[in-house]
């Protein structure tokens, strides 16, 4: 599970990097917060953006749940031009995700193996 967590984390980590070097910068404003329901049942409010790309298309997308801003807040955004609905990076907002995924999977890892090492050495001292 550790090494899950790490690669989930790692993954989202390498998937914001591409897009902050390689997608478009501009700025998004909070137009509204939009009601989404969770796997286990209550729902949470996630803000929706709107953005101009270069040519002057209008996109809405939404953040994620743990953005915390209000309604006419603007705030910078990446996004790749060939797909800017769904391949998008706020870098002030989305920040919980890796670092938790990260951090918890880093820990978890480490606790896995100290507790193979340590079973290890119980094994070959014969005390099993």
């Amino acid at each position: 599970m550790g090494v899950l967590a790490a690669l989930v984390g790692y993954n989202t980590f390498k998937k914001e990097k591409k897009l902050k070097e390689g997608g478009i910068k501009t700025t998004a404003l909070v137009v509204d917060f939009s009601d989404e329901e969770m796997s286990d049942g209550p729902t949470v409010k996630v803000p929706v953006f709107e953005f101009y790309d270069n040519l002057n298309n209008k996109f809405r997308v939404k953040g994620v749940s743990n953005s915390i801003c209000k309604i006419g807040e603007t705030t910078v955004i990446y996004y790749n031009p060939v797909n800017p609905k769904t391949e998008y990076y706020f870098p002030n907002k989305d920040f919980l995700v890796k670092y938790l995924f990260s951090c918890v999977g880093l820990f978890m890892l480490i606790a896995g193996l100290v507790c193979l090492y340590k079973d290890f050495i119980k094994f070959n001292s014969g005390s099993i």
